[in-house]
């Protein structure tokens, strides 16, 4: 891997950005800064890896620096900036795929329709965690902070079609507003959980504890409820499965109650 000289990468992104407004230049120039920083062993035989994507391996301030010199024309020029999204889409690689992930996010809110389009249609065809992971939260960034109901509108809409990548989706795309302080409409990501859990009968058991981790900080009373409830419509041996595994969580009085309840659902 090409050692990063700050004051080089910053030229470098800079004479990138300058081709914003053509998508196929931007894109040939990309590939060779990203073969640049790719690690050695990798130039002479790129691979695709377990993902079905490409990869340059290059370390992450390479396409941090990148995002930074194309958010400025991403405010001023927002409709030739999806097409440049696209563009990136389209390449098999999961640095073009990281990349036009970031930069929707970065968009204005101006249509937030077409940011929805995408990032649904790309759940769908998506085969990479890692991606699956980016489209619900970076992909959405910029959303969730200034048009936040449009965001949870858009989660309830994937709901509707719970695929497992739609719920898995939905379960990362809640705990921004989990994890929000000022966000207090914690009954709403409880109902998300509800219907995930009663359409999602195996898998996501790691997604779930991580949104509940985050829950019980916020309100362990509402969470205890919630789990109590799960038992009477839940998968019972899933339900059991994240109970026993979310009860360290939980204080020494309410892992009590939740054991007395498991012993009489077990």
């Amino acid at each position: 891997m090409t050692a990063i000289n700050p004051a080089r990468l910053r030229i470098q992104s800079v004479e990138l950005s300058e081709k914003y407004s053509d998508p196929d230049a931007f894109v040939l120039k990309l590939h060779d800064i990203l073969d640049f920083y790719a690690v050695r062993v990798r130039k002479n035989k790129i691979t695709r890896t377990p993902l079905l994507l490409h990869s340059h391996q290059v370390a992450p301030p390479v396409l941090r620096a990148i995002e930074a010199e194309l958010k400025d024309p991403l405010n001023t020029q927002p409709s030739q900036g999806i097409l440049l999204i696209d563009a990136l889409w389209k390449e098999e690689w999961v640095e073009t795929h990281t990349l036009a992930i970031s930069l929707l996010g970065e968009l204005p809110p101006i249509n937030p329709d077409s940011i929805f389009k995408r990032i649904k249609s790309w759940l769908s065809d998506s085969k990479s965690d890692t991606i699956r992971i980016l489209l619900p939260t970076r992909g959405l960034s910029r959303l969730v902070e200034e048009k936040p109901a449009l965001v949870l509108e858009f989660f309830q809409e994937l709901l509707n079609s719970p695929s497992k990548n739609n719920c898995q989706a939905v379960l990362f795309g809640i705990i921004p507003f989990a994890e929000g302080e000022d966000f207090e409409n914690l009954p709403l990501l409880y109902k998300f959980l509800d219907w995930i859990l009663l359409v999602d009968e195996k898998g996501l058991i790691k997604e779930t504890l991580e949104v509940l981790k985050i829950l019980i900080q916020r309100s362990e009373q509402e969470s205890l409820y919630f789990l109590k409830k799960q038992l009477s419509t839940a998968s019972k041996p899933r339900i059991l499965r994240v109970i026993r595994q979310i009860l360290p969580s939980f204080s020494t009085e309410n892992q009590a109650i939740l054991r007395e309840v498991l012993n009489r659902y077990s």
